[in-house]
């Protein structure tokens, strides 16, 4: 199995998980619990997590999420507006992704599954308050201006 194959398959293994558990897997939780995954796991994916507004992000990750909403494995689900306090225009919504394909986990990945099952029930704010405590270097202001400038092609 290629490296990209098992990233594949682990986000179908959390979000069949989520269903499992009858849990939501909101943008921010699914990139925070594959944070967790390498972190707390010791599985080095290859996903190059940085800080950015709501803690640690992987583009790389997002990446193969859409990939996956692409070839119908997943769906991004709208579930609610998110409108600008002053204007009331609407600026995005809140999402929720769910596993759309046939999926059966393996035995040799019932160890990541219990992982997975054990945060996916978490809110998102229990997961955001623990990694922000754990990991603060990815949530500190320095470090995601830092980051933003870095993108921007830029020196801070």
């Amino acid at each position: 199995m290629t490296a990209e194959d098992k990233i594949y398959r682990l986000i179908k293994l959390l979000l069949y998980t989520a269903k499992e558990e009858n849990a939501k897997v909101t943008p921010t939780k699914f990139q925070k619990i594959f944070f967790l995954l390498e972190k707390e796991k010791g599985i080095d994916l290859g996903l190059d997590f940085e800080p950015w507004l709501f803690g640690a992000y992987s583009e790389k990750l997002q990446d193969y999420l859409d990939k996956l909403i692409e070839l119908g494995d997943v769906d991004e689900i709208e579930e609610k507006e998110v409108r600008d306090p002053l204007s009331d225009a609407i600026i995005g919504y809140v999402k929720n992704y769910v596993l759309m394909s046939d999926f059966e986990p393996k035995e040799d990945e019932k160890d990541i599954e219990q992982f997975f099952r054990e945060w996916v029930k978490k809110s998102k704010d229990e997961i955001m308050n623990y990694a922000y405590r754990k990991y603060p270097e990815y949530f500190s202001y320095e470090a995601i201006r830092a980051n933003i400038m870095r993108k921007l092609g830029r020196s801070t």
